[in-house]
């Protein structure tokens, strides 16, 4: 029997956060940083220059 746990992670924009979503501990790279995005699609108004994920830690979206 496989138990999920789950991380809450803020979700920043150059620095500062902007949501905190709830995601599997061992979610893959790509579907964390959807799911980041998707939590703050509407502040997203930029061009996004990085995306940086920190397993369990961090998801931070660099735009200018």
């Amino acid at each position: 029997r496989r138990v999920l746990f789950r991380s809450e992670v803020p979700v920043q924009i150059n620095g500062k956060t902007k949501a905190v979503i709830s995601i599997a501990a061992d979610i893959s790279k790509e579907d964390a940083i959807a799911a980041g995005k998707e939590a703050i699609a509407d502040k997203l108004t930029g061009n996004v220059i990085k995306e940086i994920y920190v397993p369990k830690k961090i998801i931070n979206i660099v735009m200018k």
